[in-house]
């Protein structure tokens, strides 16, 4: 749900692209003569009818993205076809009745977020059926005739008011960077977005030659897309559940590390979020801190773990073995070769080169790596162990202070010493403390998108 303005992280840019969207929809609804065509028109008003319906019942069949808590429907496809079907405002109105009634009786939402999804679907629709018709294109319901580049923009144009306003309210309630919310909403889905639009196409075609039977044929297809995203979805959350299971398997071999890797990885999707870094690349670093420490699952390193006094030189060397382990263990799974096998390998080394296991200085050491460096110690030290308690904020930064530029990148202590986000999550410490501040970093407005990218 969304939250109260001081939680957002930018709440009057926020409020300012609402009211802008808002007017925008109003002034593009008004600016140009509307169309009314005769009562005896059956083929009109039937075919106005039956696609409000679709969409509706399109965007009522959402799918959660796991990002913001962006839904996604299919709803865009009768969207397209009806700005090639109906003249002005009738597009519109079908794209904002459809919002309208989905977020408020399907979804539930609160009424600030229904006027920003319904004036963001009236606005993409009619700035895309005002520049298919500006290149030449036909709307009309009793003819059809196919105009490739009229077609192509009108694609465009929608998807880019679309996506381009929702990342933006995502961006400015959650701080997220433009750039990486961007890439999360669109790029995953970039290619299915693309096939997808030709349905529209394909709808309004159906529709000229066999009115209702045209509509029916096409629901299957539209249920097919659906299914392709949710596959997707779903492929990319047990991923990630198989990624928790064999940490929490990992931590369990060690009584003091529960959490921990959860930890570091909070700390380091935060810190990279900071660099901006791309969605991919603050995935990766996410992905290689939760995964740091993996190369102690192998059975030489139980009796290492559990060992409470010092360990013997030998017993050292073995411990430092666990990164180049760990990276050999994930270079095995395709998806995790690269960026995150690099940045777990090289999370020990030291920024003056006197780290494991390669000794790689300064700017040879993977960004990813230099970040984990850094979070892997901050929850060591805001950590509650036998011998001593979890230290403050103000000790930390101390502590990296003291050793930036020898075991620390300068650049990086200089970034959690002014972060924000990284102080309250070393201030609250503890894995419940850390997920609520995950929580409270992820808060966003979560508006509706009828795309998957």
């Amino acid at each position: 749900m969304i939250a109260p303005a001081r939680e957002y992280a930018h709440p009057f840019r926020l409020y300012v692209l609402i009211a802008l969207t808002a007017i925008g929809a109003v002034a593009g609804l008004l600016a140009l003569p509307w169309s009314f065509p005769v009562a005896s028109d059956a083929k009109f008003w039937n075919g106005l009818i039956a696609f409000t319906l679709l969409a509706i019942a399109c965007d009522t069949s959402f799918l959660r993205m796991s990002f913001a808590n962006i839904n996604s429907s299919v709803a865009f496809v009768p969207f397209l076809a009806s700005a090639m079907l109906f003249a002005h405002p009738w597009p519109m109105l079908i794209s904002g009745t459809t919002a309208a009634i989905v977020d408020t009786f399907v979804r539930r939402k609160p009424p600030i977020r229904v006027v920003f999804n319904t004036a963001q679907y009236m606005l993409a629709v009619g700035i895309a059926q005002f520049l298919f018709t500006a290149l030449g294109g036909i709307v009309d319901a009793h003819m059809f005739i196919m105009q490739f580049l009229p077609f192509v923009v009108l694609v465009a144009a929608y998807f880019f008011v679309n996506s381009g306003s929702v990342t933006l309210a995502v961006s400015f309630a959650s701080g997220i960077s433009i750039r990486e919310s961007l890439s999360r909403i669109v790029g995953g889905a970039f290619v299915y977005d693309v096939f997808s639009s030709s349905l529209g196409l394909l709808l309004a075609y159906l529709y000229v030659r066999l009115e209702f039977a045209g509509l029916a044929v096409l629901l299957l297809p539209l249920f097919f897309v659906r299914h392709i995203y949710e596959m997707n979805q779903q492929l990319e959350q047990k991923n990630r559940e198989q990624l928790n299971l064999m940490v929490r398997a990992m931590e369990a071999r060690d009584p003091y590390t529960s959490g921990h890797s959860v930890r570091v990885s909070e700390y380091a999707r935060s810190m990279a979020r900071e660099l901006g870094l791309s969605a991919k690349q603050v995935d990766n670093v996410e992905t290689a801190a939760l995964l740091h420490d993996v190369g102690k699952m192998y059975e030489e390193f139980v009796p290492l773990l559990r060992k409470e006094g010092k360990l013997t030189l030998d017993e050292r060397r073995v411990m430092q073995s666990h990164p180049a382990r760990g990276s050999e263990l994930v270079a095995t799974s395709a998806g995790l070769r690269g960026e995150v096998e690099r940045a777990i390998r090289h999370h020990h080394e030291n920024f003056d080169g006197s780290g494991y296991p390669d000794g790689l200085a300064g700017e040879a050491i993977p960004m990813g790596a230099r970040v984990i460096m850094i979070a892997d110690t901050m929850d060591a030290m805001t950590t509650d162990r036998p011998y001593r308690k979890a230290l403050s904020f103000e000790r930390v930064v101390q502590e990296l202070v003291k050793h930036s530029g020898t075991q620390f990148d300068p650049d990086l202590v200089r970034l959690v010493i002014h972060s924000p986000v990284i102080r309250r999550l070393v201030d609250g410490t503890g894995p419940r403390a850390i997920g609520l501040a995950a929580d409270d970093s992820r808060r966003a407005i979560a508006v509706e998108r009828v795309a998957a990218g």
